[in-house]
């Protein structure tokens, strides 16, 4: 049993807090984008590229801030991080032109690329293996609830204030988070000032899956030879990502030409995917936690996140169909709780496969999201300005879901070894 402390949990509170501010910083660009299409003179297809240009440099950044946050630890790497992105997001107000808002996404991706790849290192070390379906749950809904509160705060200074003092408004959230992170934080749990020995013994001695320990630190490609269950993962957040893209990037132009919202409707309903996301985190890390202490830790992340892939395409897909426009946005936002559902036992999975990698593998996996983060923009702008149809595009992104449902199983097969 573990001993009077729980700092572990304020550990993830943390790691919550810091997740919301990263989404607010990243969100709020969707519901300045008819603004900047005008102010740029941009097509459908170029601001496409710059929701776009963001996930690129995301995913470029994944593995090797994974990498790094094994070997340095996630008190630096998280710490430095939070600062960048936060001048990345004022370097924002100033753009000038269309390449230069290219330029600045992207190095504000770069930066940002290392948060979750380093918190999957911090609670390979921190967090028991019977608690990380809910850690990382906790975690991610901090995400969620940043990008729920975003869209509406972003319209209220956008239409009083204008998009560059809307951008400088959030560049300053994330510095109070750098600050209490460095300062509370540290990488190994019996390094914590607070820690009592009884919890840092219990962390310790629950901190590794049977059949997960891979010993020395590797590479990704020595993880991917070494698992394929890791490729299949990778394959999944891929095919998910094509289809929650859209909720990050073009929802709130959606709701305004092809429902006929206004924006502060659109800005109102653009934030409930991520409303209904923190419930959704907190509720799948909960249940996979809970069916880990009745059946073997990979069923119970198989049961649960193939369940949530499901749910998500079938209530993506009605809302999609559904001609009431209030009725069928809220069915498209709803699908974003069942699918919020997979991301904690998906963490945990790249945790389990990685072992004492553990951040290189969830950097591994976040990377293979966001690269289908680049590709969904991209694809849906220039689909948009091909053919003009919004429900064919969509389709496609909706059918990628269904498949990533299909690896999830695969992937989640249980057995002795997560090899």
């Amino acid at each position: 049993m573990a001993g009077p402390t729980r700092i572990r949990y304020t550990v993830i509170l943390l790691a919550l807090l810091v997740d919301m501010t990263s989404y607010m910083d990243r969100v709020c660009i969707s519901v300045a984008a008819p603004a900047l299409e005008q102010e740029f003179s941009l097509s459908k297809a170029q601001m496409g590229w710059v929701f776009s240009i963001f996930s690129l440099a995301y995913f470029l950044g994944q593995t090797p801030w994974g990498m790094l946050a094994d070997k340095l630890g996630a008190r630096k790497i998280v710490t430095g991080a939070i600062v960048w992105w936060s001048a990345f997001t004022a370097l924002t107000a100033g753009a000038w032109s269309y390449v230069s808002l290219l330029g600045i996404r992207f190095g504000f991706g770069a930066v940002e690329a290392a948060l979750s790849p380093a918190i999957a290192s911090a609670f390979a070390r921190w967090v028991p293996v019977a608690e990380r379906s809910t850690a990382f749950g906790a975690f991610l809904s901090g995400g969620r609830i940043g990008g729920a509160i975003a869209p509406p705060i972003a319209a209220f200074l956008l239409l009083n204030y204008g998009w560059r003092t809307m951008f400088l408004s959030f560049a300053g959230l994330g510095l109070v988070w750098a600050v209490l992170w460095h300062w509370w934080y540290r990488d190994r749990p019996r390094e914590h000032p607070r820690i009592s020995v009884e919890e840092a013994d219990f962390i310790e001695t629950h901190t590794q899956e049977e059949g997960a320990d891979r010993g020395e630190l590797a590479g990704p490609w020595a993880l991917l030879r070494g698992s394929p269950r890791l490729g299949l993962l990778l394959a999944v957040a891929f095919g998910y990502t094509l289809m929650w893209q859209f909720y990050i990037t073009w929802f709130p132009t959606y709701l305004v030409e092809q429902r006929g919202f206004s924006l502060e409707q659109a800005s109102f309903v653009a934030g409930l995917p991520f409303l209904f996301g923190v419930a959704a985190n907190w509720a799948g890390g909960l249940l996979t936690d809970a069916l880990c202490r009745r059946m073997a830790p990979a069923r119970a992340r198989q049961l649960v996140g193939g369940g949530a892939l499901v749910g998500a395409g079938v209530l993506m897909l009605s809302g999609l169909l559904l001609p009431a426009a209030m009725p069928g946005a809220l069915l498209m936002a709803s699908a974003a709780f069942a699918g919020d559902m997979m991301l904690g036992p998906f963490w945990a999975s790249a945790i389990a496969i990685g072992g004492k990698s553990g951040g290189t593998a969830g950097g591994m996996g976040n990377a293979a999201s966001n690269l289908g983060g680049f590709v969904s923009p991209v694809l849906i702008g220039s689909a948009l300005d091909l053919w003009g149809d919004w429900t064919a595009v969509l389709l496609l992104t909706i059918a990628a879901n269904f498949a990533a449902a299909g690896l999830w199983w695969l992937a989640n097969r249980p057995r002795a070894s997560l090899a």
